[in-house]
């Protein structure tokens, strides 16, 4: 009842959302979850389009030693290759290397695929999109502007008022 409040209501009721018993514990009803997600996604239509310049977002960040910035990346449309120049906020790089879940180095990630990335030049915020640009040059720029107005935007925070303090 508190999810039909919020507007959802599932089939049996004459609504529209599909509803499964799961539990991740007992591992039950979990094939049934995957095949009625494969079930809704064929109903829909869902399909991305392979060929064209990758989007993606950022899912984790962290700088290791040996590979300096990584970034684990979900591709959401087109496919994602070693070489590309990205950007992802204020950051940009050249992908060195694209690790997939199980470790192994692949040389393209496809739509819906999660990578770790290798060749930034910083860490990014967990949630920012990436994109692909067509050159290196337009993704130093772009990452250039996100940074001045990243700067800028905190500058007018500061010049905003002076700082409040206990005393």
């Amino acid at each position: 009842q508190q999810l039909q409040d919020k507007g959802l209501q599932p089939e049996e009721w004459g609504g529209q959302t599909i509803y499964c018993e799961v539990s991740a514990v007992t591992k039950k009803g979990v094939d049934k979850l995957l095949e009625m997600i494969l079930l809704q996604a064929e109903v829909l239509e869902l399909k991305a389009n392979p060929t064209r310049e990758a989007t993606g977002f950022i899912i984790e960040a962290q700088l290791e030693t040996g590979r300096g910035p990584t970034a684990t990346v979900l591709v959401r449309r087109g496919t994602l290759h070693v070489g590309d120049s990205i950007v992802c906020g204020p950051h940009m790089g050249r992908l060195k290397s694209l690790i997939d879940d199980q470790g192994k180095n692949v040389k393209e990630a496809g739509p819906s695929m999660p990578v770790k990335v290798l060749g930034l030049s910083g860490v990014p915020q967990p949630g920012t999109e990436l994109n692909v640009m067509g050159s290196e040059r337009e993704a130093r720029e772009l990452a250039e502007q996100r940074t001045l107005e990243t700067r800028a935007s905190k500058g007018k925070v500061e010049a905003a008022g002076p700082r409040v303090t206990l005393e």
